[in-house]
């Protein structure tokens, strides 16, 4: 380290120029930066159900539906209302990227005449209602029809929807953005909501804009009075905070360069490198403070200052990095896998920015005067004061601490089986959001908007295929949260009604045929049958519910389709609740893998970092501790794992290790300089405490900026990891030093100990 900070401070101009030039270009791409809120893309594109959801997108419009609710005054069974929906059907048809769009005034609808049937629409929009008995008339037909009742037109007749189709291959984002512009330069009277897997992706889009707008200024002003207040100094509020700054440039304008999009997780990652990287630059700027006393002797002082410093914040760096790249091994979700190659790069940039930039910074400027230690004493004299109550306590008492540290956390196990899974992206909204108001008209009045998708491959002009596809429709409409189900069978059934022989499916293929010819080439028919008859989808609508409920659904119409498959009809299913499902598997699977990859990454660390095995297992003891109070307060407080809270562990893991390291290495140092025990854990407990301390209030504080953001799982993620925080520190200052208390553990070799005091 010495010839490492001797080349920093002799080529300090060039050190600051070239972090500058890489900071300008990096910065340059984040312009590039986009956001990626689709849930669909955050499996992997080989998984079997999302490659069947994406398929069946790509050649049948099925799985990106724009749906404009509208809220009558009264009804809309008037001839206003019916007016105004006709005017948006034919506008929205002209958006590009919008395949077809379905109405009350443009849905296909097969009439019984006395001839036998007509094919036609339900309302003819060329010859629109003009009266109120004419209205009426289609009123009471509509609600006459499962076809359209609860689908298209709530049983109220209060509301109604307008289902746009958009094509797979077109920036859903900007589709959805113009339909709710077209909505709103109309001016209808009527109320209107938007919902849909579209439109709640561009609310996620805009949130996540929001956060990263509000959050990261946020906390560089949290940190920054933490930081004046901590050094009464803006020199000390601003080397940090610009350190941090650049390494986060580097790491979000690599995401830029690689075209890695931002999610509702990697929304965080600055606000996480602010927090967790900040104590770097403090380190560091401290030290120097602390050293470099002199304008004659300052470039040496500040080569010394940075080779005292430097092993520990590098040891610190490695630590922290360890824990996020434990997302990367094993990891499923491509969202975890990014948050932690890009959390990971982001600390290993400010470990180097810290450890090049900010010492050659702080070289050149002039020796800073700094308060007496007497009144930087007084100024902590509460914290002083009880640290060393607390020392006596862990001294004297170390079982009372252990008992009541094991009791707690026995307490907590009872609330780890209390943990939910929640993936459900209308839980990433609060309440009262407007998305969240129109899922609840959506599930009482159409019930739901979540597809489910049945991909039937066969020749489906086949009676015995199609009653097998009836056997699955039937399964799927006696489900309490599954509604609309519906398939070509439908129609078919309808017109073979109509030809009166009554509705159910004909007995011969011939038949079939005949019936599927006469309603060829309707834009409805491309979206539930392909050209050559050999492949048909079963479609359904599933309201929001709770995880478990998705996998139930997911894992029983899997069960009846096993059943109904033979060689000459073969069903797979696809949908939100089959994503889901595996979306929350994956987030078990990276949850343990990720933690248990952690462990056993930092423990090997801190092996070689500690030089002894007991050691590095004494200093794990805290974050065990801590993770059973995380995992069972998050069960007790009803606080569900998600696509963020699953972080938790390896975060806490990869950053709360800091705490232990410190006071181990303190302890250490002063059972080698030959004090007892009992000294040497009132000299660590007083020493490291403080810092310990100061650094937890400082991370707590900074982590807690994030009860700001608009997204629930952000939200819950900022309150844990604060938490985590708090039980990290106070476990390496009570637990970890009641053990070692307890056993008499010097945790160094007796000839290091021999050597100093030779040495002294």
């Amino acid at each position: 380290m010495k010839k490492f900070s001797k080349f920093v401070i002799r080529f300090r101009a060039w050190v600051i120029a070239v972090c500058i030039i890489i900071t300008l270009v990096m910065g340059c791409f984040l312009k590039d930066l986009k956001i990626n809120p689709d849930i669909t893309t955050y499996l992997p594109e080989s998984d079997s159900v999302v490659a069947r959801y994406n398929y069946i997108g790509k050649n049948y419009s099925s799985n990106s539906m724009a749906i404009v609710i509208i809220e009558a005054q009264d009804e809309v069974f008037t001839v206003e209302t019916i007016k105004h929906i006709n005017d948006l059907t034919n506008s929205f048809k002209q958006l590009q990227g919008v395949d077809y769009v379905t109405s009350i005034t443009n849905v296909l609808d097969i009439k019984k005449t006395e001839e036998g049937f007509e094919i036609g629409r339900l309302i003819d929009e060329n010859n629109l209602p003009v009266t109120r008995e004419q209205c009426q008339n289609i009123k009471q037909y509509t609600l006459s029809k499962n076809l359209y009742k609860g689908r298209l037109v709530s049983a109220d007749s209060r509301f109604t929807i307008i289902v746009c189709k958009l094509n797979a291959d077109v920036d859903e984002n900007e589709v959805s953005k113009n339909i709710k512009e077209l909505v709103a330069s109309k001016n209808f009277p009527e109320k209107f909501y938007f919902e849909g897997l579209p439109f709640q992706l561009l609310s996620i889009m805009d949130y996540v804009k929001k956060d990263l707008l509000l959050l990261t200024p946020l906390i560089i002003l949290v940190l920054g009075v933490i930081l004046f207040l901590s050094f009464r100094s803006f020199r000390g509020v601003l080397i940090p905070v610009i350190a941090v700054g650049m390494g986060v440039i580097w790491s979000m304008g690599l995401m830029g360069i690689f075209d890695v999009r931002l999610s509702p997780i990697s929304d965080a990652i600055p606000v996480v490198l602010f927090a967790v990287g900040c104590a770097y630059g403090i380190h560091v700027y401290n030290r120097f403070r602390m050293v470099v006393r002199t304008p004659e002797d300052k470039l040496k002082q500040s080569a010394d200052a940075l080779n005292r410093i430097g092993i520990a914040v590098l040891l610190s760096g490695v630590t922290t990095v360890m824990g996020f790249l434990s997302f990367v091994f094993g990891a499923y979700l491509n969202i975890i896998s990014e948050f932690g190659i890009f959390s990971a790069l982001g600390v290993l940039f400010i470990l180097i920015i810290s450890l090049t930039f900010t010492p050659a910074l702080l070289s050149y400027f002039p020796v800073e005067k700094i308060h007496r230690p007497s009144s930087r004493f007084h100024r902590f004299e509460p914290l002083e004061r009880f640290l060393e109550k607390l020392s006596d306590l862990i001294i004297y008492h170390p079982k009372k601490i252990l008992i009541v540290s094991l009791v707690l956390v026995i307490g907590m196990i009872a609330g780890i089986p209390l943990i939910k899974n929640k993936i459900d992206i209308l839980n990433y909204f609060r309440p009262k959001t407007d998305i969240r108001i129109t899922a609840s008209i959506m599930n009482r009045e159409f019930g739901g908007s979540l597809p489910i998708m049945v991909r039937v491959r066969g020749d489906i002009q086949d009676p015995a295929v199609l009653k097998k596809m009836k056997k699955v429709q039937e399964f799927l409409e006696k489900q309490p949260d599954i509604k609309n189900v519906s398939s070509v069978g439908d129609f078919i059934e309808e017109m073979n009604d109509c030809m009166g022989e009554g509705k159910c499916l004909p007995d011969n293929r011939d038949k079939v045929a005949n019936l599927l010819f006469l309603i060829e080439g309707d834009e409805m028919m491309k979206q539930m049958i392909n050209n050559d008859k050999t492949e048909a989808v079963i479609q359904a609508y599933v309201k929001n519910v709770e995880t478990k409920r998705y996998k139930e659904i997911f894992s029983s119409i899997n069960t009846l389709l096993a059943e109904q498959n033979s060689p000459e009809v073969t069903f797979e299913q696809t949908g939100m609740p089959g994503i889901y499902s595996n979306f929350d598997d994956s987030l078990m699977k990276n949850l343990l893998q990720s933690m248990i990859f952690s462990l056993v990454l930092i423990f090997i660390c801190m092996v070689f970092l500690l030089r002894s095995v007991k050691s590095a297992f004494i200093g794990m003891i805290p974050l065990l501790f801590t993770i059973t109070i995380i995992f069972g307060f998050m069960g007790f407080a009803g606080i569900a794992l998600d696509i963020c809270t699953i972080l938790i562990a390896s975060i806490t893991v990869g950053a709360g290790i800091d705490y232990a390291i410190h006071f181990i290495t303190e302890y250490k140092h002063h059972i080698i300089q030959g004090r007892s025990v009992e000294d040497a854990i009132a000299f660590s407990v007083r020493i490291s405490g403080k810092a310990i301390a100061i650094n937890v209030i400082t991370v707590m504080l900074g982590f807690l900026v994030l009860i700001f953001a608009n997204l629930l799982p952000l939200l819950n993620f900022g309150i844990l990891i604060a938490i985590t925080m708090f039980f990290s520190g106070l476990g390496a200052i009570t637990i970890l030093p009641a053990v070692v208390s307890l056993f008499k553990l010097k945790l160094v070799k007796e000839k290091e100990i021999r050597i100093t005091r030779i040495s002294d």
